[in-house]
């Protein structure tokens, strides 16, 4: 890994020696430690932005019109008709 960007922050002597003992059970630096720690936390925060959660109800609703064959309504019907008479076919 080249590092080359820094991130300063100031945080309370029993964080700090929280991190240190930490780090020293793993084996590795304290900024490793720090690194790796807040690098899992982002992680697991975007993946839980992404995620769509659906209570029973609503995955049974979602995989049923899924499952469905596409019917068009009549606004899409209507929509390709005039999208046929305006295209040229070559």
């Amino acid at each position: 890994m080249s590092a080359t960007e820094r991130l300063d922050l100031k945080l309370s002597s029993s964080d700090k020696q929280l991190f240190v003992m930490a780090a020293a059970l793993e084996g590795i630096s304290v900024a490793a430690f720090v690194r790796s720690a807040a690098k899992q936390r982002a992680t697991e925060a975007i993946q839980r932005d992404r995620a769509v959660s659906l209570s029973t109800r609503d995955y049974e609703a979602f995989h049923t019109a899924l499952a469905q064959p596409f019917r068009p309504n009549e606004a899409l019907q209507e929509s390709m008709r005039e999208v046929q008479a305006r295209v040229k076919r070559v």
